[in-house]
Formats: structure tokens, sequence, C-alpha cells
């Protein structure tokens, strides 16, 4: 089923909705959805209208995707709540993160100021990610899209809100084994070279919990998938 991305849903069932710009030409012409083809509108925080494509229109002057709407619900965020704080990749792979970042369920990225990190993405390098993420977002079915957070120091990622449970993902931790598991994970994955003895001690500090992930060091992107999925499968089963 082909899914389309809409600011709001504001839709009853029997109504008809009318999409254009971006997401209807992307739905005509790329995915070349149909009449008579099932379809989501989806506005990423947590309202879904289902529906049948009635028509399209890819004229010069005009690209709507007209849909009649026969259904509407409303779903509440996934529990638990992770959100994955990193630095960054370097190049494509901070791309293929946050793809794989929304598949495996991850409520919300932010990139990481960290002593040893060499990559500091741009507005536009941003903005680019948020678009990845509301089409991995879409092609994974979730109703409630990956959030892309501004920049955050270490001082900010350890300074969490009641209830949330901070973790650092390093080598000197213990496995990670979902004990000290929460509704609401706050995983920080450090640069290649890894965090700094200063930036451990603060972790230590702030109660932060120092875990492991795996017996072999990781690149940023694959620590983040890797832990993320693991956060989620374990609390959600605690």
């Amino acid at each position: 089923m082909h899914r389309v991305s809409v600011d709001q849903i504001v839709w009853a069932a029997g109504e008809s909705a009318v999409i254009d710009g971006d997401e209807a030409h992307h739905a005509l012409r790329v995915k070349r959805v149909r009449p008579g083809e099932r379809i989501e509108l989806m506005d990423g925080r947590g309202g879904i209208a289902e529906g049948e494509v009635v028509e399209g229109d890819l004229g010069a002057k005009s690209r709507e995707l007209h849909v009649r709407v026969t259904g509407v619900r409303r779903e509440q965020p996934a529990r638990p709540r992770v959100e994955i704080w990193t630095a960054v990749p370097k190049g494509g792979r901070v791309d293929e993160m946050i793809d794989q970042l929304a598949q495996v369920g991850a409520a919300a990225w932010r990139p990481l100021d960290t002593a040893r990190g060499v990559v500091d993405p741009r507005e536009a390098k941003m903005e680019r990610l948020g678009r990845i993420a509301v089409e991995a977002s879409k092609q994974c079915g979730r109703a409630w899209r990956l959030e892309i957070g501004p920049k955050a120091t270490m001082d900010e990622a350890l300074r969490a809100a009641p209830g949330v449970r901070v973790v650092v993902a390093d080598a000197s931790g213990s496995p990670w084994s979902g004990a000290e598991s929460s509704e609401h994970l706050r995983l920080l994955i450090g640069p290649e070279g890894g965090w700094t003895p200063e930036e451990l001690a603060a972790a230590r500090t702030a109660n932060a919990s120092i875990s492991r992930f795996g017996p072999h060091v990781m690149r940023i992107e694959t620590a983040a998938v890797a832990a993320c999925a693991m956060l989620v499968s374990v609390a959600a089963s605690a």
C-alpha cells in the first residue's frame, strides 16, 4: 500500500481528500498509483486516514491526487520512547543511519557535539535528513515519524528530564541487559575516536548508565541502529 505524508488529517470517512505538490507527483509519477488502489494518508503525529484513489491529474498546471477517505484512526506513540543522540557519521553514512533508525523504531535523533567529533551538519544537511526521516517513516508505516532535532551538547544530553533514562554506549560498560530500562530512554553514541575520559566521568556523575551493546567496536551508524533495536526490543518485552 502506498503512503502519503500530509500536514494534518482533516477529513472524516466518506469525505474526499485532494493531495497536491510533491507528494501527489511522487505517488502518481514515481509509484504510479491508479484509481481503485488503496492508500494511506499520514500526518506523522499519529493520524492516519485510509482511502481509495479516485483520480489523479499530472497536467502541466496541476498535480493532484484525489482520494475517497474510508476510515480515520489515531495511534498512540510507541513505547518505550527511544531517543538516539549521536556524533555524526561522515558522508552518506548519516543518511543510511536515519533511514535505518526509522525502521527499527527510534522516536527521535539528534546530532551530538562531542570533543572528538569531526562532522558538524549544516542547515541544508539537517533539512535533507528531515526529508529522509519522512520517507523512511512512510515506507515502514510508522504512525509517528522519526523526529530530527537540533544539535545538542553533551551537557544537554546528560541533563535529562525526570523519567528519562540516559544510556551511554561504551566498551568500558557492562553488557546491556535491560535491567535499567524505562518508558523513556536516551541513548548516546560517541564519535569514531571514542568518548574522552572527561565525557565518561561527566556521564557517571549524571548517573547515566554506561553500557556496551556487543563484543566489537562498531561504526557510529552501526552502533546506533544495533543498540536502538536492542533497547526497543528488551524494553518492550520487559
